[in-house]
């Protein structure tokens, strides 16, 4: 049945929101990536997207509300290249330790091509915190983030279940008593956490240039392989 004009109308209009919303979400997080979010106000945001501030209010009621749907956006697009790795033919047939290799050597490539993500996600973990966002609020992002913590999971359980990782027969105490959850962690954070600090102040002083940021990340990942295969 053939769509009536005021159908059709309604479809274009409701396109229309949703790339002028996409719009406004890619330009945010150019700015924010930037310059953090607490330094942007939402003029500038109105200004960069073409559009009038009011205008921009009616997309996003808060600062909060827009700095949210950011992150969402940009987690989306971190976890398209996780994904991507993961849903490879070969990947499968690797072993989980393999696999666990091949995800976090994601991380060295995205030192150099993904710094406005490492730099806007520091820039919103301490946006939240000041602003007190509430857990529930977050929701949407988090499980986003899940989303790429699954695959990182995954690949670790499966190289417990294959016998490619093996931490628990460490010598060491710390090592050998951590939980599947605790190794998991320690090892995303971690890495993150050294991407982040190359995208934000990687090189301020001169010893910071002694070291290629990605030749930091790839030493840091060989050192955490190195304990879970112990």
């Amino acid at each position: 049945m053939p769509m009536l004009a005021a159908e059709k109308r309604k479809v274009e209009m409701e396109n229309l929101k949703n790339e002028r919303r996409r719009h406004i979400i890619e330009c945010s997080f150019g700015l924010f990536a930037e310059k953090g979010i607490e330094n942007i106000s939402m003029n500038e945001i109105a200004s960069q997207a073409e559009i009038g501030v009011a205008s921009l209010y009616r997309y996003f009621q808060t600062k909060e509300d827009l700095a949210i749907e950011v992150a969402v956006y940009a987690w989306k697009l971190e976890s398209q290249i996780f994904e991507n790795e993961f849903s490879s033919n070969d990947f499968g047939l690797l072993s989980g330790f393999e696999q666990l290799r091949n995800l976090l050597e994601v991380f060295q490539s995205a030192v150099v091509s993904q710094r406005s993500f490492f730099r806007f996600v520091y820039y919103f973990d301490s946006f939240i915190t000041k602003a007190g966002i509430s857990p529930e609020k977050l929701k949407p992002y988090e499980d986003t983030v899940n989303s790429t913590n699954m695959l990182v999971i995954n690949a670790f359980q499966k190289g417990k279940s294959d016998g490619s990782i093996r931490f628990s027969d460490s010598n060491n105490f710390v090592i050998s008593e951590s939980t599947d959850i605790e190794m998991c962690f320690t090892i995303m954070h971690s890495i993150f956490c050294v991407a982040q600090k190359l995208a934000i102040s990687g090189e301020i002083l001169n010893l910071d240039r002694a070291v290629d940021g990605r030749r930091q990340i790839e030493i840091l990942i060989n050192v955490l392989l190195h304990a879970i295969r112990a």
